[in-house]
């Protein structure tokens, strides 16, 4: 039987799905934007793949990955804000 291009059988589409869970259960434990560049690092040889056979997912996790870029972005300037109430 010949799969179309792109398929996946049920057990590479849970072992993507296994892949992607791992990745974002790290990027979502990340507590410093260092430690997601340590995860992104880790993981990019994984994500590439992902990209390939489970864009959907692929997807999941650049947004994952922007949303603790932002609150990285927001609590630095939020500590700012407090670091510079101090002075006034």
């Amino acid at each position: 039987m010949q799969r179309l291009a792109g398929s996946m059988t049920p057990d590479q589409e849970r072992k993507a799905n296994d892949a992607a869970n791992a990745i974002l259960a790290e990027l979502d434990k990340a507590e410093t934007p260092e430690e997601c560049e340590a995860i992104s690092e880790k993981h990019a040889k994984v994500f590439a793949r992902l990209q390939q056979v489970h864009p959907v997912r692929a997807i999941h996790i650049v947004n994952l990955a922007c949303l603790k870029k932002r609150e990285f972005e927001q609590m630095k300037n939020r500590q700012a804000q407090e670091q510079a109430a101090l002075w006034i």
